[in-house]
């Protein structure tokens, strides 16, 4: 049998050319998924032909640039790739753009004709628009061959001489990304959303990074990838890869942090990072690679990336900017010179990536790409203009401009153009554009000298509209006597920008939430408030009359999501972003049949999920079993407020229902919500030590807890010398790891504000028990359950029996073992590579050293793991203490090697499909694996975890509190292995067992054989 290599992606052909071979090897693979079509890759090739014939047949042919003026969706798609196959290059232009911006940039086109679904105001070029989608290329079409220096794309930007620049860049420049060994491992399992604005080169990362190796593209419906739109591709189409401006990022990690779960790769860039907005993603997120990307437009998308680990934010000189990507060469320059390392230049790019020329502009063309000699020989380069240096390590890092270009939502503005563009436009005798960086992102102020003193400039905003797009358009036009200036004679733009910022920004009057007397309209208006920092505001303004950015409006759908319980569509705020229009959607409720419709909050009866099941099944055969028992711990240096400790457990009891709900079977297994007090502050009799007290208070927390009485959870105290030791045990059927830091932050706000003798905070409410089992249920219905079923009474069918080694264990009830074993952060940064160099994920990595480990010490090459995976998907699911999880089993079977990357892909793909059917209850699949003889658990006798969950973090007033990791009280398996962070980036792993079954020494050896695996590495 011949075996033939997948071809990778040549240098010297045409995008388009790629994709026929796709399309001819994998016809029947989704290519496109749009919001209301999917394309495979044959018929998106085939329908191509069709359009490029006519195309060709209109006149297009190789030279032209053809402007495509179509919104983001799957035509969009066929219309590029058409014009590729006509041998021209295409030019996306928005749709949204001013008239006037579209006729000036399709002038500096001089394209035969224009792609668009209608007659586009103000164009006199003709409208070419598609054919019938049954209609075929004609026989005799053949699809244009080109080679890879061949025009592309063209992709417009901002110029100093207030006119945009168009960059035509080659297909070499765009295919250099995504060969294999590139920043990612793009590939057929590829996923990415399409979101990014049309005209810009990102738009091209997302598209060809899915595209050109037979992934897949998933089209956003909306201005651009907020919290819900990321979280819904992730759950319905399998997005694993995706990418964000920097301002786009602070947003999501601001708002929804956990909608990046089930990501595997993010890339981010375009505007300087925020490393508290990085830290807070890696902590949450550790096992997603978050990738810096950096390059001028010149260079095609990117020409450097960086791999962002924890210890890049604290670099004072910021986040490096990296390496260069494939097919690229960076230097530093001073003039013509290199710079030694550490010495500030300008940076230069060379190689595949750069662009052809400037559209019309050959001065520009020769003054910005420019011939330099570098190791004795000539070389074309792009001067960026941004400043840099290049370390020790070879990582390169930003200094700022040579010049006055910003970024503005991942766009690149020369301030000059929009000068210019207002000096031609209003009645000012000149204009001076500053940014004011004061906000959560840039914001544009043109400070005008007016033709005559003490014009207002009315209705300045409006006019600029008409010709520039909403990335350039400033946020304020402010009139000013006169620009101030340095001593030295120069414009001083912070004098300038400080008076700006005591000008008022106008805000149109209108009837406001108090006067408008409905809650509906009260509660947008007031988070439109609270994201434009303001008191109040008028319920009839749109959002960006009150001055809002296309952010704060993914910014209030966020907040309205998480108040609502349901998720709040993007494309609705920009349809009408007034409080009054969106709170009579809110009013209106979902359409019929609407799967994000809300459940009332106060459903008393609720089913339970299956992984509750399973608690509350232990439960009622054995009330005593403790293996669900978990445990919070804080020591409290300082005064503790034990009575502002009883007001907040109250509040935290009230706030969660989970809390104050029985688990009973009624008869079905169902949670009821009580009306309950919440449980009392048991003070326990001081002890000499902080040891000592937290004994004493697993002895209190070791008894029965009567979850079908409502009695859930309890809490205790105890002095220890000068310090308090506050704990609190929880079923496990009411919570999870992810709730520890939910319960510290709730119960921390509610102790503040009871002490200060304030009301508590205003903060969106965490979802009812009722809405939280449906959204379970809506991620149920669409993942595809009954064929994971099938597959999985396959899989897992006559799982034997672990057979544990070593010495005879201990007879008699369970005593709990513990052996634990550091994993220092040069191990872990070893398992990283070994990881990047097998394209898994450092979890992959981690457990297949753990299954190799277990075979090892066994000697079996046949036995199942379980593995703990977070179920927190729904709206709001992140502010909820509850238990969201579910248990996956691996069947692990010795046929791959037992090393390298081979080895790693084999244990990463069945981990993929054992993730894949995490919805498949346990009960389901239990009666598979009756064991005989001795009771064991069925399926699985051991567990493994790597915890990624935040810290719970207990911020007192006037104390220090320090988080107390106990050892759990009892578990379920026969041994369960777990990674913790440390804060040096090692693990801490802790190895529960069961001493009736297995014996210490055999723990031991298999806890030293993983770490020794795990150093082996290093």
């Amino acid at each position: 049998m011949a075996v033939s290599a997948e071809p990778s992606i040549e240098l010297d052909e045409g995008l388009h050319q790629r994709i026929a071979r796709l399309a001819r090897q994998r016809p029947d693979a989704p290519a496109v998924i749009a919001p209301q079509r999917r394309l495979s890759y044959g018929e998106l090739d085939a329908t191509a032909d069709a359009w490029a014939a006519g195309l060709t047949a209109a006149g297009v042919g190789p030279g032209d640039q053809v402007p495509i003026i179509l919104p983001r969706e799957a035509d969009l798609v066929i219309a590029l790739l058409a014009v590729l196959k006509a041998g021209a290059a295409y030019a996306l232009l928005d749709p949204a753009w001013p008239a006037a911006r579209l006729r000036e940039v399709t002038a500096m086109l001089d394209a035969p004709l224009v792609i668009a679904s209608a007659e586009v105001d103000g164009l006199d070029l003709p409208v070419w628009t598609s054919p019938a989608p049954q209609v075929a290329a004609p026989p005799e079409f053949r699809p244009a061959e080109l080679r890879g220096d061949a025009p592309c794309c063209v992709f417009f930007t901002s110029g100093t001489t207030g006119r945009p620049k168009g960059v035509l860049t080659p297909h070499r420049a765009t295919a250099r990304l995504f060969r294999p060994g590139s920043f990612l491992p793009f590939d057929e399992h590829t996923v990415i959303p399409l979101a990014a604005p049309v005209p810009w080169d990102a738009f091209s990362l997302e598209l060809w990074g899915a595209l050109l190796n037979g992934g897949t593209s998933v089209i956003v419906d909306g201005p651009y990838l907020n919290a819900d739109g990321l979280r819904a591709g992730i759950e319905r189409h399998g997005v694993t890869t995706a990418w964000l401006t920097s301002s786009l990022f602070n947003m999501v990690v601001d708002e929804d942090v956990d909608a990046f779960r089930g990501l595997r790769h993010l890339m981010i860039g375009g505007e300087r990072l925020s490393p508290t907005h990085v830290e807070r993603f890696l902590r949450r997120h550790p096992d997603i690679v978050l990738l810096n990307g950096y390059g001028p437009v010149e260079s095609t998308v990117f020409a450097t990336t960086h791999r962002i680990v924890p210890s890049d934010v604290d670099r004072p000189d910021g986040i490096p900017l990296g390496r260069p990507v494939p097919g690229t060469e960076v230097h530093v320059l001073d003039g013509d010179r290199p710079c030694a390392p550490g010495e500030i230049g300008e940076v230069c790019v060379t190689g595949a990536g750069l662009g052809l020329r400037y559209l019309g502009d050959e001065q520009l063309t020769a003054s910005s790409f420019v011939t330099v000699r570098i190791d004795g020989r000539d070389v074309r380069a792009y001067r960026t203009g941004d400043l840099g240096t290049v370390d020790g390590n070879g990582l390169l890092h930003f200094r700022g401009r040579a010049d006055r270009q910003v970024k503005v939502r991942g766009h690149r503005v020369e301030p000059a153009e929009i000068e210019r563009r207002v000096e031609e436009l209003l009645p000012v005798r000149s204009c001076r554009v500053v940014v004011d960086r004061t906000g959560t992102e840039p914001r544009l102020i043109a400070c005008c000298v007016p033709h005559r003193a003490g014009d207002p400039l009315t209705g300045a905003r409006s006019t600029l509209g008409e010709v520039l797009p909403g990335y350039q358009l400033p946020a304020q036009v402010v009139a000013v006597d006169a620009f101030p200036t340095t001593a030295q004679g120069k414009l001083d733009e912070r004098a300038l920008l400080a008076g700006s910022a005591g000008t008022a920004h106008h805000v149109p009057q209108g009837d406001t939430a108090a006067a408008a007397g409905d809650a509906s309209t009260a509660l947008v208006a007031g988070i439109f408030a609270e994201v434009l920092g303001r008191s109040g505001v008028p319920v009839e303004v749109p959002l960006t009359d009150l001055g809002g950015t296309s952010l704060d409006l993914g910014r209030v759908c966020a907040r309205l999501a998480a108040r609502l319980g349901r998720p709040v569509p993007l494309a609705r705020l920009v349809a009408d972003p007034t409080a009054r229009a969106v709170a009579a959607w809110i009013d209106a409720g979902p359409p019929a049949g609407d799967d994000d419709a809300a459940e009332p909050r106060d459903v008393g009866v609720v089913p339970l999920t299956p992984i509750q099941l399973i608690y509350l099944t232990r439960h009622l055969l054995d009330p005593a079993d403790l293996t669900s028992h978990c445990l919070v711990t804080w020591v409290v240096d300082g005064p503790l407020d034990h009575a502002a400790l009883v007001t907040a457990l109250a509040a935290v009891h009230a706030r969660h229902e989970p809390l104050r709900a029985a688990y009973l079977s009624d008869p079905r297994p169902v949670a009821r919500v009580l009306d309950i007090d919440p449980p009392p502050l048991e003070t326990l009799p001081a002890q000499p030590s902080v040891e000592a007290a937290v004994a004493a208070l697993r002895t209190l927390f070791s008894a029965e807890l009567l979850i079908e009485e409502g009695d859930v959870w309890r809490a205790g105290v105890v002095e220890a010398g000068d310090v308090s030791v506050f704990g609190c045990v929880v079923h496990h059927i009411a919570f999870d790891g992810w709730s520890e830091s939910v319960f510290a932050r709730d119960l921390a706000t509610a102790y503040n504000a009871a002490r200060r003798g304030t009301a508590l905070p205003d903060s969106p409410a965490p979802p009812s028990l009722a809405r939280s089992h449906r959204d379970y249920l809506a991620r149920v219905a669409a993942s595809s359950v009954d064929e994971h079923r099938d597959r999985l009474r396959a899989e897992l069918n006559g799982v034997p029996a672990l057979q544990w080694p070593g010495d005879q264990p201990a007879s008699g009830r369970s005593a709990l073992g513990l052996v634990e074993v550091p994993i220092e952060p040069r191990v872990v940064a070893a398992v990283d590579a070994s990881a990047r160099a097998a394209r898994v994920s450092r979890f992959a990595a981690l457990l297949h050293h753990y299954v190799t480990a277990l075979a090892e010490i066994t000697g079996q090459d046949d036995f199942a793991v379980g593995i703990p995976v977070a179920q927190r998907h729904g709206p709001g699911s992140e502010l909820a203490v509850g238990c969201h999880i579910a248990l996956l089993c691996l069947r692990h079977r010795g046929t791959a090697p037992a090393d390298g990357p081979a080895a790693l892909r084999a244990t990463a793909d069945r981990f993929t499909e054992a993730f894949a059917a995490q919805d498949v209850p346990f009960q389901d699949i239990l009666i598979l694996n009756e064991p005989p003889g001795r009771q064991r658990p069925p399926l699985f006798q051991t567990m493994f975890a790597v915890q990624n969950n935040a810290p719970a973090i207990l911020e007192l007033d006037g104390a220090r509190t320090t988080f107390v990791r106990q050892p759990y009280l009892d578990v379920p398996l026969d041994l369960h292995a777990e990674l913790w962070p440390r804060a040096d980036g090692g693990y801490r792993m802790t190895v529960f067992f069961r001493r009736d079954v297995v014996a210490e020494s055999t723990a031991r050896q298999l806890a030293e054989c993983i770490g020794a695996r795990l150093a082996r590495t290093a």
